[in-house]
């Protein structure tokens, strides 16, 4: 905790950044606060989405299952097209892209393993951390998988570097 935002490229190369953006570990995304919906890295007016918050926007994209749904507080892949709605029109493996129609456009930036040994998934995935922790050492994320309509809900270790939304202030 330096009061530098530090970030990783995918396989350490800049120009992953620019197209994918960065991956970020879960402690510095959230500036070092175990509290849901802290600002983190985000500008002000901005903060971390919570695990609700998601959930919220997952039933808000779904054409079967709306807010609120018991679906989406499952484990795993759920939902029935929330992942399609929300994937960007191009750039995502082998058919996987989706039909972006929220204009969320989101990118299959893989991700960095929290040993730094290895990048994983680029083009096939993207990982978004959530800020609800679910133990000290687990925490809430979800995925989009390039030919799966659903998104998982998933815990991952906080080292792992994943993408980062924010969510405006109300």
């Amino acid at each position: 905790n330096n009061g530098v935002i530090e970030k990783y490229c995918y396989n350490n190369e800049a120009d992953s950044c620019t197209k994918y953006g960065g991956l970020y570990q879960w402690d510095e995304m959230m500036q070092y606060s175990t509290t849901e919906g802290v600002q983190g890295i985000c500008p002000p007016g901005w903060h971390l989405p919570t695990d609700e918050e998601w959930m919220v926007l997952e039933g808000a994209v779904d054409s079967q299952y709306g807010i609120g749904e018991p679906e989406w507080d499952m484990y795993d892949d759920r939902g029935f097209d929330a992942s399609t709605n929300l994937k960007s029109i191009s750039g995502w493996f082998s058919e996987g892209n989706g039909t972006d129609l929220f204009g969320f456009s989101s990118l299959p930036g893989g991700y960095r393993d929290g040993s730094g040994f290895f990048f994983r998934y680029i083009d096939k995935n993207g990982y978004w951390w959530t800020s609800a922790e679910y133990t000290f050492s687990n925490v809430w994320n979800r995925k989009l998988k390039y030919l799966n309509p659903g998104v998982y809900r998933l815990l991952n270790a906080k080292g792992n570097g994943f993408s980062v939304r924010c969510l405006r202030d109300n």
